[in-house]
């Protein structure tokens, strides 16, 4: 039986594999490709770095509480700055490092390792999300330099062995030979659906019963205390962290993030790669979508797979989330039920560091934002319940704002500019030891050039 139609797609499909409490439900390849070719996986990587990372802390080789620069004296500098300084391994498994963007990128010729350590950061770690392959990539370099080996062959001698993954799968290295611990992993279909299995069996704590003979001898450092230490940091890794509402480009990319997996609707867990690469985990419904395409010719076409698993998944068990999904006048929570409360610590007045779009101070109540430059005094009034209308001072725009706080404490303000210019401006702000962190995000092609990047309370 055929469930996912991928017929109708505009761009190539390479395969779908759904799999159900130990049922093969559809496993299927389309045009050239075929079942045993391998296939680069991309930002599924990252999961795979993470899970490195976190066989290295069951261990207690690593912590989460380790600054990065402790393992990469090599490339810190002598006086480095704060906000590298205090940066943690669990700030970059969250996706919450001090970099507004990959380090590497912004001059390819650097090595891709030391660009993390050497790039001038924006803004303070742990708070805010902001999507940054440079930390997967220099997660997997630490990796390597803990263990001896690299991401693969690593949690080969953990568990890949053991669960049959495949001997020719490997990660590509970057020009200055160190594992592409982002997005550079080459493996099969079948390959992400074991792995995929044995994450669900960690996380439902059904290990014993699907895996019983990866325990390991009792002499080993992978015995049942390891597991135990194990499937704890996969619960977690598996767990929503932080909010990723202005960040995401779909719907399902919105959901919150935990340590480099993706939540989705309807309870379910992503693992995300470029171009249609996905594995969908529903914990309750012990249901797998494991999919490869190349979408990298379409704007958003990782939509239609991710609408047509979501159809699958309902007919499969799946109970879809109560609370309606509507990105018209609102967005969706990031949790069913009664949205979360606004955190009162938000709350206060603060002047701002010194950056390039001259705001001096940010105000924030139960009902306004509101940020001053010396010319202009830029006041967002929002609504929880309602978008609430204002007309800029600097512009004259009619922007509609509304605000939606968040599970991790944060507070996320959605702003429509509707007028004779139409866009949308996205500002989080969260608090930590008393500061705040403001990011703001614009999306409109003419004006509010000033309300980009991220701004520090002092």
């Amino acid at each position: 039986m055929s469930y996912f139609n991928a017929s109708a797609f505009p761009f190539p499909m390479h395969s779908i594999t759904i799999w159900q409490k130990g049922q093969i439900l559809q496993d299927e390849t389309f045009g050239m490709f075929q079942k045993k070719d391998p296939h680069r996986m991309f930002s599924i990587t990252k999961v795979f770095t993470a899970l490195a990372m976190g066989a290295l802390i069951s261990e207690g080789r690593i912590s989460f509480d380790d600054p990065i620069i402790k393992y990469f004296p090599e490339y810190t500098p002598a006086d480095p700055h704060p906000y590298l300084a205090s940066m943690t391994l669990k700030d970059m498994l969250g996706m919450r490092t001090c970099y507004a963007s990959t380090t590497y990128k912004i001059n390819m010729k650097t090595n891709w390792v030391e660009s993390f350590f050497i790039t001038q950061p924006d803004h303070r770690p742990g708070i805010i999300f902001k999507y940054d392959t440079s930390s997967a990539h220099t997660m997997a370099a630490l990796v390597k330099k803990v263990s001896g080996k690299g991401i693969l062959d690593y949690l080969r001698e953990v568990y890949l062995d053991a669960i049959g993954f495949s001997e020719k799968a490997h990660v590509l290295c970057d020009p200055f030979g160190s594992e592409i611990g982002g997005s550079g992993l080459v493996c099969t279909t079948e390959d992400l659906l074991k792995v995929a299995r044995l994450l669900l069996a960690l996380y439902n704590d059904t290990l014993d019963r699907d895996f019983p003979d990866i325990c390991g001898c009792a002499d080993s450092i992978y015995d049942s205390s390891f597991w135990k230490r194990y499937a704890a940091f996969i619960k977690d890794a598996m767990s929503y962290h932080t909010s990723n509402l202005h960040d995401g480009k779909t719907l399902d990319e919105k959901m919150g993030y935990g340590y480099q997996f993706w939540m989705v609707r309807d309870g379910g867990i992503m693992m995300y790669g470029m171009g249609g690469q996905y594995v969908l985990i529903y914990p309750k419904q012990e249901l797998i979508f494991v999919t490869t395409a190349d979408t990298q010719m379409m704007g958003g076409g990782t939509q239609y797979i991710l609408d047509e698993i979501r159809s699958v998944a309902l007919t499969l068990g799946v109970e879809a989330d109560p609370v309606p999904v509507n990105l018209g006048a609102t967005l969706p929570q990031q949790t069913a039920g009664a949205a979360p409360a606004a955190n009162t610590a938000l709350f206060g007045k603060w002047e701002l560091q010194p950056n390039k779009s001259g705001f001096t101070s940010l105000e924030v109540n139960d009902h306004e934002l509101v940020l001053t430059t010396d010319a202009h005094r830029f006041v967002f009034p929002y609504g929880l319940d309602a978008p609430a209308k204002t007309r800029d001072p600097k512009y004259r725009q009619t922007i509609y704002t509304q605000g939606f706080p968040q599970k991790d404490g944060s507070l996320y303000l959605y702003a429509q500019i509707l007028d004779e210019y139409v866009g949308n401006m996205h500002f989080v702000l969260n608090v930590k030891d008393g500061k705040p962190t403001l990011y703001i995000r614009k999306i409109e092609e003419t004006y509010f050039g000033e309300f980009n990047g991220f701004f520090e309370g002092v």
